[in-house]
């Protein structure tokens, strides 16, 4: 059994980088327009009432802008939206940002293209080290665009591929009545 000789942010980030995760962009409306940041840390909690959570980094702007109780949104990026993801983590190339638009929403920023959107309301802040939790009622749902969900997996962009097509059982079927078990007396 191989185990990890140190134990340290990279090790931890490397192992928990095996966890395969969706991708969102976290949007608030900001009196400049609209603020969005990447995220992969989110995830269902309760379904009554319905909660999401989605984690933050303290160092970073979308904290202060959820922290004071922004109602904001959580856009589930599609395979094809990989450029949203890189822009909104900052690690975009360019000088001029990939193409995207938000529309108004009450429950929050509605990415248009995404998969699918949840409204949200801050329900409670949690520390978690150097990241907050922040616990979201949700507000609202839509259902976007249909497509394959973006994901993340060993540092990297993936693209989900539709399992091979069912060809039936295998050939040498087992019954019950074929399968035989034989205890030894001694």
């Amino acid at each position: 059994m191989d185990t990890v000789a140190e134990w340290n942010p990279t090790a931890f980030r490397r192992i928990m980088g095996l966890f395969v995760t969706g991708v969102t962009v976290v949007a608030v409306d900001v009196p400049e327009g609209v603020h969005g940041m990447t995220a992969n840390a989110v995830a269902s909690v309760s379904l009554d009432p319905m909660l999401v959570l989605v984690c933050v980094d303290r160092r970073a702007r979308m904290h202060e802008q959820l922290a004071v109780g922004r109602v904001y949104s959580i856009n589930i990026l599609r395979e094809d939206q990989e450029p949203l993801s890189r822009y909104f983590a900052g690690r975009w190339p360019q000088t001029a940002p990939p193409e995207f638009h938000f529309h108004r929403w009450e429950h929050g920023p509605l990415l248009v293209g995404a998969l699918a959107t949840l409204g949200c309301q801050m329900e409670r802040l949690l520390e978690g080290g150097d990241h907050t939790i922040v616990l979201g009622r949700v507000t609202g749902l839509h259902q976007g665009e249909t497509g394959r969900p973006l994901t993340f997996f060993g540092g990297r962009y993936r693209h989900l591929r539709e399992p091979d097509e069912y060809v039936g059982p295998p050939a040498d079927e087992w019954t019950h009545e074929s399968v035989r078990i034989y205890y030894d007396e001694t």
